[in-house]
């Protein structure tokens, strides 16, 4: 019998060790995910310091039962939790209280007085015995002895933890949303967990001799199992505080972030803790044995994750799980232009498969609204690899064929109706090249050309070779007839995407337990980087003349109305100015560089708008792709936007000093 139970207070104790160490795994990991997500809400920071107080009382007493030396200092050690989780509490719930709209200057001024009481109490922990002093063990449970201060602090700590915890109680009864009062009610019922669990209850009492050992050990980890779930609620509630993202977002992102942080670290340290235990059943080392199960665990936790992710992302949306289902959907079967420059290099492959051609090539004519589209298989002798082996104004002429209708020829243009009887598409043959128009299948747009060399003697073909030809035409021309629809849902829904994040932002700023305030909507394009970056996209389009100029909400800016006065009050030519502004001071020092990268942005606003040179000539002269000239360009646009942004809090400072 006395085995058994030395058996099973050896188990007890290596449980209660796991459970401390899950509860630092997951302190650190809530620190980690709120410096992430949360950094600007002073909820979070506060229950930060309250998470780092946890730390660091559990830091101590997990050292304290590993330490075969030491554990003196390690009691000591845990004070600096202790110590300072009444000063955290207390602000964590007046934070809670000001954001209902409670403000109270002693309330406010108590945190800052209890950060100086817990400092002065751990220096004395520490350095004298007047709180605490050398300990003893009594049940395997080593502790400190009381000092004389010990019952004045004692004393305090409650009073403190119960004033807090009255704090978060009216903070809950303040709350005005059902979702509100729901999650507060988790966050005023796990309060109170951390603090009173890290209370030294022994230091006065000890432990009774005639009780057996396996009591207060099987205790200590329930209380320690408390806490943990307590800090995952708390955490939980306060991932909601100053996250600009939906409530279905931050579920979703909390979720996946325990599974893949806390959760997996705390099973990996399982693992490795047991694999000491098993190794004599086994006859292995435990080193080993660790190893092995880490790398089972981890792969067997990725495989769980992407299973079951999409199941757990609809269960967390509960009354949404079908639009989420839907998003689901369409963000797995989305084209990127990756996916379409390599389907289509698919099927021009299998067009010179099919017709022996040298190269083959679909382009689009570049506009002033949209990236210029060109893909190319082969090689040709009279064109550079990325550059057209046809001239755009022949590209022009292949799409303005029309379906029914003839084209006039000449010597270096001839309309062959044979072929197009056999293609069922009008084309036109260019020297060495087939310029075919890809049209779209429900309407006679032209959405691009194909162009495919071939040898003269090749114009007559086969039935299975036309048949060939037309099926894979036909699915050219779907494919970009589908992405040009897709393109244009991307650019509605990147009009919405400024007033969704902005909603976002002050969902986040109001998302407070009292009702908001008429100054939680009031709107400063200065603080906006992402409107402001899509107002200067289109202000540039415009640069020297359209609607998207004259009407951009940049004219409400404090340093357009400032240039208006050297401009003799036009706004257009103000907002021009600042904006060349803006440009030149993206113009680094130096003499100048086309192919420097420090001179890359400058150079293309430059070039391509104070300039107006055509973006085939500002490619070339960079030494650049026209595609990755577009990416680079929008870059540029938002440099500009930040500078602008400086600009303006600039002047709107200098105007109030």
């Amino acid at each position: 019998m006395a085995v058994l139970g030395f058996e099973l207070l050896a188990v007890i104790t290596l449980l209660n060790r796991i459970v401390v160490t899950g509860i630092l795994v997951t302190a650190f990991a809530l620190i980690i995910y709120i410096g992430l997500y949360n950094r600007h809400s002073p909820i979070a920071r506060d229950f930060a310091l309250v998470l780092a107080c946890v730390i660091g009382a559990f830091l101590g007493d997990l050292l304290t039962q590993v330490s075969e030396t030491g554990t003196d200092m390690w009691l000591r050690f845990q004070w600096i939790g202790i110590a300072f989780v009444p000063a955290a509490s207390l602000s964590l719930s007046d934070t809670l209280l000001r954001a209902t709209g409670d403000a109270q200057p002693l309330r406010r001024l108590a945190p800052k007085i209890g950060y100086v009481a817990g400092a002065v109490v751990f220096l004395l922990v520490m350095s004298s015995q007047y709180v605490a002093t050398p300990g003893i063990s009594s049940a395997g449970l080593p502790h400190l002895t009381p000092g004389l201060l010990f019952y004045p602090f004692t004393l305090y700590y409650f009073a403190c933890v119960a004033w807090a915890t009255y704090n978060v109680i009216e903070a809950r009864r303040r709350s005005l949303t059902a979702t509100t009062r729901r999650r507060m009610t988790y966050f005023a019922l796990a309060f109170a967990a951390p603090a009173m669990s890290m209370f030294p209850y022994l230091l006065p009492t000890s432990w009774p001799l005639v009780f057996p050992a396996l009591v207060p050990w099987l205790g200590v980890l329930l209380v320690n199992m408390g806490v943990g779930a307590a800090i995952t609620f708390m955490g939980y509630t306060v991932a909601y505080f100053g996250a600009s993202a939906p409530d279905r977002v931050i579920k979703r992102r909390m979720m996946k972030y325990l599974i893949r942080g806390p959760l997996l670290a705390a099973i990996v340290i399982t693992s490795l803790v047991l694999s000491n235990r098993i190794e004599r059943w086994l006859e292995l080392p435990g080193f080993f044995i660790g190893l092995i199960a880490v790398a089972t665990i981890i792969l067997l936790a990725q495989l769980f994750i992407v299973t079951l992710q999409p199941s757990i992302d609809r269960l967390i949306a509960g009354e949404d799980s079908a639009e989420v289902k839907r998003l689901q959907h369409f963000s797995e079967r989305l084209m990127t232009t990756s996916d379409l420059t390599q389907y289509l290099e698919n099927i021009l492959a299998a067009l010179c498969d099919l017709l022996r051609a040298r190269v083959a090539f679909v382009a689009t004519c570049p506009g002033p609204y949209e990236e210029p589209l060109y893909v190319m298989v082969g090689s040709s002798d009279s064109a550079a690899p990325m550059q057209l082996p046809v001239s755009e104004e022949v590209l022009q002429l292949a799409m303005s064929l029309q379906p029914s209708a003839d084209q006039s020829a000449d010597k270096n243009a001839v309309t062959n109706n044979a072929a197009k009887s056999l293609l069922e598409y009008d084309f036109m043959q260019w020297e060495d090249f087939w310029l075919i128009p890809l049209r779209a299948l429900e309407s006679p747009t032209v959405l691009a050309v194909l162009g495919l060399a071939v040898r003269p003697h090749q114009l007559d073909l086969s039935d299975a070779e036309r048949r060939g030809v037309t099926m894979l035409i036909r699915q050219a021309a779907r494919s970009l007839e589908d992405a040009q629809t897709q393109r244009r849902a991307f650019e509605a829904l990147e009009r919405l995407v400024p007033d969704a994040e902005e909603m976002q932002r002050r969902m986040a700023q109001t998302a407070n337990p009292a009702a908001p305030t008429v100054s939680d909507f009031e709107r400063s394009p200065a603080e906006n980087y992402d409107d402001m970056t899509h107002w200067v996209h289109d202000a540039m389009k415009d640069f020297w003349g359209g609607p998207r100029f004259t009407d951009s909400p940049l004219m409400q800016l404090q340093i357009v109305s400032d240039a208006m006065t050297a401009e003799n009050g036009n706004a257009t030519k103000a907002l021009r100015r600042v904006l060349s502004d803006a440009i030149e001071q993206l113009k680094p020092d130096g003499q100048r560089s086309f192919t420097a990268a420090e001179w890359m942005l400058y150079n293309i606003l430059e070039l391509k708008i104070l300039q107006s040179q055509k973006v085939r000539d500002v490619a070339r002269k960079l030494v650049m792709s026209e595609s990755d000239l577009y990416r680079k360009q929008r870059a540029a646009y938002a440099e500009i936007a930040r500078i602008v942004a400086d600009m303006e809090r600039d002047a709107r400072r200098n105007g109030e000093e």
